[in-house]
């Protein structure tokens, strides 16, 4: 197995049964009165595989575009930067007001959404050529994450004044209120978006097309990241309870819980290959990155584990390769891209 060399490039299973969900909106949960969820403070990686590529601004977000031009959110300076997927190499920097957190896609090759938790705006961000294609402002207290459902609605989790916001064609149509009371990582599962609240409180479920908020299940300790598995599946970091729990929606919305898989030590990032049907999660107190066969989402097998970079705390997919990209968020020296062929991965 290749070892990690540093290039120089110019600057990121148990089956568990759940809960039903509730046929109504719920009661807006208590007011935060609990520490959030959060990863670990890592020590320094060892010995990382594959490509390291430094990257100033402790990376956090990354997305693979099927151009394979890759988006990570960086700060000081605050903004997005576009790379190549298999090199690492800088194509250009999006000046954004504050750092962003989550990225995700809003179709295969993008764009962007990119949640500007500093200015309450979400952007819209072109892979191709770094242009903003749109800025939503007002877009609660601290947008955390956002997903596109099926239907075309962005909705958007209102980290710091609770519930969610819904957006089309660049502005916000409406916002529900708590549920949850400190919402951090969303999944789209067709027509629905899935919310973790990052206080304890589970999983609440919601309707792009109708903007109504429709099921809600206590599924883990504090959950964090969420990520799609497949139209019906979705994976959320357990990260005080760690484990990774995979939960299903079906047809009116209701969510259940429907596999457990052991991550100790702070799982965080997420991310899935769905052509090779894999998982990746990042075990931040360990500097690991697990490989979880997902092939079978109520019966998860875990592959095995590799070392990563320090301050693993996201992971994206090259869907051209299978490559995976994971982000040294440590602000110091150790700021980095790292990219893991294919071939290196347990099961390849």
């Amino acid at each position: 197995m290749m070892r990690a060399r540093l290039v120089a490039v110019a600057t990121a299973c148990l089956l568990v049964a759940g809960c039903s969900a509730a046929e109504s909106p719920t009661e807006p949960s208590t007011p935060a009165t609990t520490p959030a969820a959060e990863p670990a403070q890592a020590p320094d990686s060892a010995d990382p595989i594959g490509t390291v590529v430094p990257l100033a601004g402790a990376p956090e977000g990354v997305v693979v575009g099927t151009s394979g031009i890759a988006a990570a959110g960086v700060r000081e300076p605050d903004g997005v930067v576009l790379f190549d997927a298999a090199t690492g190499a800088v194509r250009q920097m999006v000046t954004t007001t504050g750092a962003p957190r989550h990225l995700s896609l809003a179709g295969p090759d993008g764009p962007v959404l990119v949640p500007l938790e500093g200015s309450d705006e979400l952007l819209e961000i072109s892979l191709a050529d770094g242009a903003i294609l749109s800025t939503a402002t007002g877009v609660g207290r601290q947008p955390h994450d956002a997903v596109r459902t099926s239907d075309g609605t962005i909705v958007a989790t209102n980290e710091m004044g609770g519930g969610v916001i819904f957006l089309r064609d660049g502005s916000v149509v409406s916002e529900l209120p708590p549920g949850p009371v400190q919402p951090g990582g969303v999944a789209a599962l067709g027509p629905f978006a899935a919310v973790a609240d990052v206080q304890g409180n589970g999983v609440w479920v919601y309707e792009g097309a109708t903007q109504r908020e429709v099921a809600q299940a206590p599924i883990g300790v504090k959950l964090t990241h969420a990520v799609t598995v497949n139209q019906t599946v979705a994976a959320f970091a357990d990260t005080d309870g760690g484990a990774v729990l995979l939960a299903a929606v079906d047809a009116a919305g209701d969510i259940r819980q429907i596999a457990s898989i052991d991550a100790p030590g702070n799982p965080y990032g997420l991310a899935v290959d769905p052509e090779r049907r894999l998982l990746f999660v990042t075990l931040t107190a360990s500097n690991v990155l697990r490989v979880v066969d997902v092939s079978d989402p109520a019966a998860p097998r875990t592959l095995g584990d590799v070392p990563t970079v320090t301050q693993a705390n996201s992971v994206a997919v090259d869907p051209r390769t299978g490559d995976v990209l994971v982000t040294g968020s440590d602000p110091g020296a150790s700021s980095s891209i790292q990219i893991i062929a294919r071939a290196e991965l347990p099961g390849s």
